[in-house]
């Protein structure tokens, strides 16, 4: 999945009528090209205050193959369709009328270019299929299923693997011999061909969440010297024990359950999500910074051993504390044990003894790192190597204590805190009180559109305001638009955006100098249910992105097209996450009266996210080796 394949040509001076002529030569450019999913002509009005005489904008949606790149597509659409191009675009031309046709398409080629707007957010649900594949295995599940039920009752196959030899041997006879081959699949998903290059590539996109695990690493050597710091502070001495490295554990893990604390009252969604992976990059980059202008500016060396020996200090005292969980945790399996057989008493008494042991390993690899670290900061406690025998009982008991009590606390704060903390999260979603403002009546020409594709893909274009000042708002959205543009190619990789199932192509674009926001969306169902999945599913992302607009009164990009009368807030939020789109029947009036309507749409085919997902199971199916789970699905696909 790519952002870069979902481009919109954004051009000033559009013409307010298109001939049937230009249209029909849109769609044969791109049946030539044969790499557009989609294509979507439509009128975007002027910006709110501007002049009565301004006109409105064209706006060309292009969805296509995942490594075509915009100069190539402008390239291949000026070589199958220089004319069309030229009829929408002319108006743009201040050169002479009789220039020649190269001149001509050097200035639209680079008009289209400076116009065009690739997606800065966006999200695929049908990912890593190219328009060539989506139609091959299409056919190949439509001639299947005909060929199947072709056959009389009584001929068919008896059982599963019978029918998925049959099947084989039929596709591999018809034409469909390219099954052999696996559908392409990303990195990103499960896939044949995952080597090294990918693998280097995927270590570049990981940057950032490897930036964020150094910084966590480096908190919690923070916390663990910290820690340090309260028992020197009593008076009390520090024996180089394993005690007292789980003691300076739980109370590191303590500290560390405060991020986590503030994370669930935000409700542990993305919003958390993201100021954690934020917080702890900053602290990484601070680290590299930091550590650069010691080495450069001041020659000193030690930042890398510090930070070292930091991260791992802190990482070292809690796998030496939860070693020590694990011993206290089977003793009382030990205990309930009867012998004979002696197998499970050996078996948990020997876990206990390993525990121990790297309980003790742990410890000593902690202590190393704290000894190695004082030469990098100055500490004003030291460990002892000759602790009093009563002072190391004393430390043992409260390693034992501390273990349990910490332990105790964690399983209380995982099944009965953070449950609760979270449940309160939904009485912030519950809308508030919402100005008055009059219900929205859906445009005749929006209705018009709706009705048309009512058998096809679905399709809605939302025009909206950035709010001021600007700056503040436009950078906040990129960063979202970017962020959950990362989670759809890393984490929802499946089609699924949060609960929302039939999105296919839905991008984001800022244009119009950063000054509003552009969104389409290529989706299957109605429009109500579309919103629907979002609002019960994705409400976080639709908050956090759509309450940086609003609506304000505009003009209609042509008559019998709809203009924006009253203006209108996206519905209050809390926290920036809670309510918002939850004050459902305003989060859907604020969205009908931003839509606007298309002029023309082309579709290279017109299949569900299911149905697609269905034609490539199937597919899969049929290659490789038979085993029971492929000739299931084989007879579940083609009977369904």
């Amino acid at each position: 999945m790519s952002i870069k394949q979902m481009i919109c040509f954004v051009t000033p001076d559009a013409p307010t009528r298109i001939a049937p002529s230009v249209t029909r030569r849109v769609d044969g450019m791109c049946e030539a090209i044969g790499r557009i999913h989609f294509a979507t002509l439509a009128l975007l009005p002027p910006a709110p205050g501007a002049s009565a005489l301004a006109p409105p904008s064209l706006m060309l949606e292009i969805v296509v193959d995942e490594d075509l790149l915009l100069p190539d597509l402008v390239d291949r659409m000026l070589d199958c369709a220089f004319a069309p191009l030229w009829q929408l675009y002319k108006a743009n031309w201040d050169g002479p009328a009789q220039a020649d046709p190269g001149t001509k398409r050097t200035w639209l080629r680079a008009f289209l270019l400076r116009w065009a707007y690739v997606a800065d957010g966006g999200f695929v649900g049908a990912r890593d299929r190219t328009v060539a594949q989506v139609r091959a295995e299409e056919e190949l599940f439509q001639e299947a299923r005909a060929h199947l039920h072709g056959v009389p009752r009584a001929q068919r196959p008896k059982d599963a693997r019978s029918l998925a030899e049959h099947m084989v041997a039929w596709a591999q006879s018809h034409g469909f011999g390219w099954i052999a081959n696996p559908a392409p699949r990303s990195r990103w998903r499960k896939g044949p061909d995952f080597g090294l290059g990918d693998w280097l590539a995927l270590l570049m996109k990981l940057v950032l969440p490897f930036l964020a695990l150094l910084g966590f690493l480096y908190a919690l050597g923070w916390a663990t010297l910290l820690s340090a710091k309260l028992p020197h502070l009593l008076g009390l001495p520090l024996p180089r024990d394993a005690s007292t490295a789980v003691v300076l554990a739980a109370m590191t893990l303590l500290l560390a359950l405060v991020p986590l604390l503030a994370a669930l009252l935000t409700g542990g969604g993305v919003v958390a999500l993201a100021a954690l992976f934020v917080g702890y990059s900053v602290v990484a980059v601070k680290i590299l910074i930091s550590g650069s202008i010691d080495a450069f500016g001041m020659g000193s060396f030690l930042w890398p051993s510090c930070s070292v020996n930091q991260g791992l200090l802190g990482s070292a005292g809690v796998a030496a504390f939860a070693c020590m969980a694990g011993f206290i945790a089977l003793i009382p399996v030990l205990v309930k044990l009867r012998a004979p057989p002696f197998f499970p008493m050996l078996a948990v008494g020997g876990g206990m003894v390993v525990a121990v042991c790297l309980s003790l390993a742990f410890s000593q690899a902690m202590f190393g790192a704290i000894e190695a670290h004082a030469a990098c900061v100055e500490q004003d406690w030291v460990l002892t190597r000759d602790a009093a025998p009563l002072t190391r009982l004393a430390w043992a008991l409260a390693a034992l204590l501390l273990v349990a009590g910490v332990s105790a606390l964690m399983l209380v704060f995982a099944t009965r805190w953070a449950p609760y903390l979270l449940s309160q999260s939904d009485r912030w979603d519950k809308p508030g009180p919402l100005p008055h403002l009059p219900a929205h009546q859906v445009h005749p020409s929006i209705q018009e559109c709706e009705a048309r594709l009512s058998a096809r893909t679905s399709h809605m274009i939302s025009l909206t305001e950035i709010r001021r000042p600007y700056v503040l708002h436009r950078t906040w959205l990129r960063f979202w638009l970017w962020f959950f543009s990362v989670l759809g190619e890393y984490v929802f990789t499946e089609g699924v955006l949060g609960s929302a199932h039939g999105i296919k192509f839905g991008h984001w674009h800022i244009i119009d100098r950063g000054r509003r926001l552009l969104f389409c969306s290529n989706f299957d169902s109605a429009f109500g249910g579309y919103l629907d999945e979002f609002i019960q599913g994705a409400t976080e992302g639709v908050n956090l992105i759509w309450r940086r607009s609003e609506l304000l009164p505009r003009a209609e990009a042509r008559s019998d097209q709809p203009a924006v009368v009253h203006p209108r807030d996206f519905p209050p939020t809390f926290l920036g996450i809670y309510g918002g789109c939850k004050a459902e029947q305003a989060f859907k009036a604020y969205t009908r009266a931003s839509m606007l309507p298309h002029l023309h749409r082309y579709e290279a085919y017109c299949r569900s996210n299911q149905d697609i997902e269905r034609a490539t199971r199937l597919r899969d199916a049929l290659r490789g080796t038979r085993s029971a789970l492929k000739d299931d699905q084989i007879a579940r696909a083609l009977e369904s």
